[in-house]
């Protein structure tokens, strides 16, 4: 639940507390990766910094913010690792881990994490593992993770070619979601991230009904119908649509934070998105991968009699106005979709619980168990329908 909201200069400070008493910070705002020093300063961040990143991340931005962490007097370590799904590996968790018992970190201390989804993902992980739990930060520099990946407390690592299979629930102390940083994020990236964005508008009139999430004056589908083509970093209408999104994440988590119920909505599209990533070994992107999952939703949505095939081609015509794929790449067969989909965690025997559209754009079913078999038929007429191989 989010107690209080105010405005400081430019940026906006979100101090959100879920039904788990896990106090989170987060400070929206163009430059508020500077706010960082004396943020440290405002909780028990311990002597010593990790910061976690990726080598070709707000390089610049980076030196600066550890010379002012310095002048401080705040020892600071900087650890590189991959980027992308592939730092996501044992293998770097146990550098994470190793780098912090070398400088004999103490539960005090903290990881800084400064990166997309997946650095997010990693360093939460290791955060919540060492000593069985050191502070963290996390600084989401694309649009997947501002809108969503660094937000509500998911941490994981991937497992034998499974996405997310190994992880937990961490609550970082504070977010800092600095909107300059998208400066430097190549238009696919951003691109990406616009598909989690477009799956809030899917699910805007399920959260405000059952949280306290209000919606504005003008539902986000509706204004990103209208705005959608000419989105960019620097667009006048991005920090609101970004606000919006993080509103709606803590209102569902902090009403459901280990995902028992509610926060299972915020799936919609990752369940075969999640399976499309794992058998093209992640070249498809998270948020194309999504948008192709939010399709299938769609088109089984549709099968089912949940929803008429005029919302479906609204909604597909939103996803695909930004250059999102509503389409599997050729050689992908539906068994093999399925059998990964059967390895997912979601899954509750042979059935799993996924997220359709339901009644009207905006509401969701998230609480129906749809068995295998309809899976499988329904998946191959997806496949068929955009003339994939089914076999």
């Amino acid at each position: 639940m989010i107690k209080h909201i105010t405005h400081i200069g430019e940026s906006l400070n979100l101090n959100w507390r879920s039904s788990l008493e896990i106090n989170t910070r987060i400070v929206i705002g163009r430059s508020a990766l500077k706010k960082l020093p004396d943020l440290l300063s405002q909780i028990d961040a311990g002597d010593k910094i990790l910061l976690v990143k990726p080598a070709n991340v707000l390089v610049e931005e980076t030196d600066r913010v550890i010379e002012a962490l310095h002048d401080k007097s705040i020892s600071v370590c900087l650890l590189e690792i991959q980027d992308g799904e592939t730092c996501k590996s044992t293998d770097w968790l146990a550098k994470i881990w190793e780098t912090l018992h070398d400088l004999e970190f103490s539960r005090q201390d903290t990881i800084v994490a400064i990166g997309g989804g997946a650095v997010t993902d990693i360093a939460g992980f290791a955060a919540s593992t060492y000593l069985r739990g050191i502070s963290l930060i996390t600084i989401p520099t694309t649009l997947l993770a501002q809108v969503d990946a660094a937000i509500g407390g998911k941490t994981a690592i991937n497992f034998q070619g499974g996405k997310n299979l190994i992880g937990n629930y961490y609550f970082a102390k504070i977010i800092i979601v600095d909107t300059d940083t998208l400066a430097t994020l190549p238009s696919n990236q951003f691109i990406s991230g616009l598909a989690e964005v477009i799956k809030y508008s899917f699910l805007e009139k399920t959260i405000s009904s059952e949280t306290d999430y209000l919606i504005g004056p003008k539902p986000l589908l509706s204004v990103l119908e209208d705005s959608i083509k000419n989105l960019s970093w620097d667009n006048d209408l991005l920090p609101g649509i970004i606000i919006a999104c993080i509103k709606m994440k803590l209102a569902v988590v902090g009403k459901d934070p280990q995902e028992l119920g509610l926060r299972r909505c915020l799936n919609l599209g990752h369940t075969l998105g999640h399976a499309l990533e794992s058998v093209t070994n992640f070249k498809l992107s998270h948020g194309e991968a999504v948008a192709i999952g939010m399709a299938f939703a769609l088109h089984m949505a549709v099968a089912r009699g949940q929803i008429g095939e005029a919302d479906k081609h609204r909604a597909l015509t939103l996803i695909e106005a930004v250059g999102l794929p509503t389409k599997m790449q050729e050689g992908i067969s539906a068994s093999m979709l399925v059998d990964i989909l059967f390895r997912d965690k979601k899954r509750e025997g042979e059935a799993i619980k996924m997220i359709l559209p339901k009644n009207d754009l905006g509401l969701v079913e998230y609480k129906e168990l749809i068995k295998r078999e309809e899976i499988e038929q329904v998946l191959a007429q997806f496949c068929e329908t955009h003339n994939l191989a089914t076999n």
